[in-house]
């Protein structure tokens, strides 16, 4: 825990304005990679450090998510009710913590601790194609929004 902690709190104190000034969905499938790339040395651990390795990079990745993912949500929030999305945003992560960790708990008593990681590691790969999902989706939408936009200045 505390190298996944003291690297999830470094990387958002040191790094936590990329989501704004790079982008949240570039953020989003690096973060995820690396939370990945984290969780699969976990499962796989041949040794103490090696886990303690899968740790640290399973923090770095696991911080800057929600931030990402916060930013390119808001964006399509009218101004005057972000403060509520946002909220319900974080409200459903800490639904998923809840309902995730009585269910890992669970499967790590059936199976071992390593079953843990290599769910961790799946997920992380499904996160992976749900962010470029959205990205593709996004991008549409911001395409038709700016085709009909310019449209309109043309007097089309």
């Amino acid at each position: 825990m505390t190298f996944f902690g003291g690297a999830y709190a470094f990387i958002r104190v040191c790094f936590g304005h990329l989501p704004d000034r790079i982008g949240g969905y570039l953020i989003a499938i690096a973060s995820l990679g690396i939370e990945g790339i984290g969780r699969a040395l976990l499962w796989l651990s041949p040794s103490e450090t090696v886990a303690l390795f899968g740790a640290l990079l399973s923090g770095m990745g696991c911080s800057l998510l929600l931030p990402a993912l916060g930013v390119e949500i808001l964006k399509h929030i009218p101004p005057q009710s972000r403060g509520t999305a946002l909220g319900g945003f974080v409200a459903f992560q800490d639904i998923a913590y809840g309902i995730t960790g009585p269910i890992t708990g669970v499967l790590a008593a059936r199976t071992g601790y390593a079953s843990v990681f290599l769910v961790g590691a799946v997920a992380t790969l499904v996160g992976i194609g749900f962010v470029f999902s959205e990205r593709a989706n996004s991008k549409t939408l911001m395409s038709d929004w700016c085709g009909d936009a310019s449209q309109a200045k043309r007097g089309a």
